[in-house]
């Protein structure tokens, strides 16, 4: 059998999915394998949670593993449910612990001060390195990108004269621009200008940042580089043993909503601007932040835990 009735519906939800801008890369594979399975074992009828559990405990796995798989079925399920009145929608919750998110490290000023400070520790033979790392975490936590937004940057993404990022390679293809304050604004004009100084002019396609010997800034070596400065500070993360990246993300959206409710605006009514200005898909993912930070939740109204409830990948 080179095709069923799976494989047809797994087809089209993908091409709805990505129109969307949705990439599905760990998703696509996973359910590329259930159809996969269903082909071999000659099943040509509707998607039901029979074949769904036969599928998930067909190897030698967790209980986590296979919830996991499960979660991924699940919105492909409602998907295929709403077109074919065969189709069962899998419900979740059949496996317990599933995800077990982290809490988000909030990082304070002090902290991230002392992290750029330590840059300067860093081997970094003609001195690109230390003050890429340096600049990139001051960005990070002041603007709240993507670990791998930053990188992706080139020059004529850096719109300095107008204040403002144009992100382009995001993680749903969503383009957005991000408002800068002055303070970065200074910080990116000097490091602008010091690079130029180091490697020549640059051209408006060619990288913002660089690392030693004039390369341009990757992720794995950003990651590299924040693994060997992150000791200098004592944090105590909840779920995991270091600090990471993309704490700053979170810590941006946090002092955000902190600020707000300082400042007596409204947070459930003004969400969806920081969900913006963040590329979120949906208000719901940025909810995630209230509810994922200890303390958070009070700051704001309940309705939204009763609107926006589940789990919800890093944004």
């Amino acid at each position: 059998m080179n095709e069923n009735r799976i494989l047809r519906q797994l087809n089209e939800y993908l091409n709805y999915k990505h129109s969307l801008g949705f990439k599905l890369k760990h998703e696509e594979t996973v359910l590329k394998r259930f159809a996969k399975y269903t082909l071999e074992n000659d099943y040509d009828g509707p998607l039901t949670m029979d074949i769904v559990m036969k599928w998930t405990a067909s190897g030698n796995q967790s209980d986590k593993t296979m919830g996991r798989k499960v979660e991924v079925i699940r919105p492909f399920s409602k998907y295929v449910a709403a077109f074919d009145h065969e189709a069962e929608s899998i419900y979740s919750l059949i496996y317990k612990n599933v995800h077990d998110r982290p809490v988000p490290y909030i990082y304070t000023e002090a902290e991230t001060v002392q992290l750029m400070k330590q840059c300067q520790r860093l081997y970094s033979p003609d001195g690109i390195r230390a003050r890429t790392i340096e600049t990139v975490i001051g960005l990070l936590w002041s603007a709240g990108l993507r670990p791998s937004e930053p990188i992706n940057l080139v020059i004529s993404d850096v719109k300095l004269e107008r204040g403002i990022l144009h992100v382009r390679k995001t993680k749903f293809s969503k383009e957005r621009f991000v408002p800068l304050d002055c303070s970065v604004i200074r910080k990116l004009t000097a490091y602008k200008s010091w690079i130029e100084q180091m490697l020549g002019a640059r051209s408006p396609i060619d990288a913002f940042f660089y690392t030693t010997g004039g390369k341009p800034l990757k992720v794995n070596s950003l990651a590299y580089a924040f693994q060997k400065v992150r000791p200098c500070i004592d944090a105590h993360p909840i779920g995991y043993p270091y600090v990471r990246l993309y704490d700053f993300r979170h810590t941006m959206a946090c002092n955000t909503i902190r600020r707000w409710t300082e400042e007596g605006i409204d947070v459930n009514s003004n969400l969806h601007v920081l969900s913006t200005y963040l590329g979120h898909v949906k208000p719901e993912d940025t909810y995630w932040y209230l509810s994922a930070t200890p303390g958070m939740m009070e700051l704001c109204c309940s309705k939204y835990e009763d609107m926006f409830g589940g789990d919800y990948d890093e944004v």
